[in-house]
């Protein structure tokens, strides 16, 4: 039970500790019932699917159930299951990625598409979407099961709109908001109003609360987007500059396709599906030295803002400032 513990520390991230100061008890459990809900008798994708929920993340959207079910009767028994379901769903988003990306690599080990190939990966990601329908089902929260599928589907938008809009170097600020708020954005808005709506808060805390997840997840999926340019193989989990390489055009980009000085050579770089690794890695730093890392930061930093003003009319209880933590995590981190 202390893996995620363990590595939530290696992070080094002080903000996170000061999260887990708060609902740890309750995340170790989760991190148990996370094994229960993927556990299968087929053999050969029973260890994969364990390997990938062990290598973690910061399961901030099971976090964010916990912290919002707090504004109403609270009950950890009653919350216990929609927390997982939200891993769940985001777990099932990323096998799905990894297999449209042809990724290696996710959280630093191989992918079950590299590994067993794609055909195996996605059976796997079917199989735990169709655990998350078998939660709702035989829980209490089956009428919740609407909000749910339709953020399904809107995350399914999201990724296709991702795979329309490859190589398209005409994208706009508009059009990124647009995939990032299905792509993520959606998945943490539901974390926070599903936990919110379990414990009877109030419909104007409810509506707060989905407000607040919308403009973390949105904030945190343009510091992953800046990640790609920033980090490294280790700390990433993936190839540095993938998104390049497989033509999603992010923010960071956006930018300097409209106020680098060499924004015509880019938009010819980022246009050939064929360009070589030599170009790829001019395209990166064209990028980099375009000061469109330090605007999409800004933005990012606006939508944390817009996040906590979301949340300033709430209760001053003590898990409240876990929300603020939260959002805070998100423009502090590094993977």
């Amino acid at each position: 039970m202390s893996t995620f513990l363990d590595f939530s520390f290696r992070c080094g991230d002080k903000v996170y500790k000061k999260i887990l100061g708060e609902i740890e008890e309750e995340l170790l459990i989760l991190e148990e019932d996370l094994l229960a809900w993927v556990n299968t008798d087929i053999n050969f994708i029973k260890q994969p699917l364990k390997e990938m929920i062990l290598a973690g993340g910061k399961r901030l959207r099971p976090a964010m159930v916990l912290a919002a079910s707090r504004f109403g009767q609270y009950d950890f028994e009653n919350v216990r299951q929609l927390a997982v379901s939200v891993e769940l769903i985001h777990t099932a988003t990323l096998i799905h990625d990894d297999i449209i990306d042809d990724s290696p690599l996710r959280r630093g080990i191989p992918t079950i598409q590299s590994r067993l190939g794609k055909d195996v990966a996605v059976f796997a990601g079917d199989f735990l979407f169709s655990k998350v329908f078998e939660l709702y089902a035989y829980s209490e929260h089956f009428d919740l099961l609407r909000i749910v599928a339709k953020v399904m589907y809107q995350i399914c938008e999201g990724e296709l709109k991702q795979r329309e809009d490859l190589f398209n170097t005409e994208l706009t600020f508009k059009d990124y908001i647009f995939r990032i708020r299905r792509k993520t954005a959606m998945l943490f808005a539901l974390s926070a109003e599903l936990g919110a709506r379990a414990s009877k808060a109030p419909e104007k805390t409810v509506r707060a609360l989905h407000k607040y997840g919308m403009n973390v997840g949105i904030a945190f999926q343009i510091v992953d987007d800046m990640l790609d340019f920033t980090s490294d193989n280790n700390k990433l989990g993936k190839p540095v500059g993938a998104d390049i390489r497989e033509g999603v055009i992010t923010l960071p980009t956006i930018y300097a396709l409209k106020h680098s000085k060499q924004r015509e050579f880019l938009k010819e770089i980022l246009a050939n599906k064929s360009a070589d690794e030599e170009e790829i890695e001019e395209a990166i730093e064209i990028v980099k030295n375009s000061g469109g890392l330090d605007y999409a930061k800004g933005v990012a930093e606006k939508y944390v803002q817009k996040a906590q003003q979301s949340i300033a009319e709430l209760p001053d209880i003590p898990i409240k400032k876990v929300l603020a933590n939260i959002s805070s995590l998100v423009t502090n981190r590094t993977k």
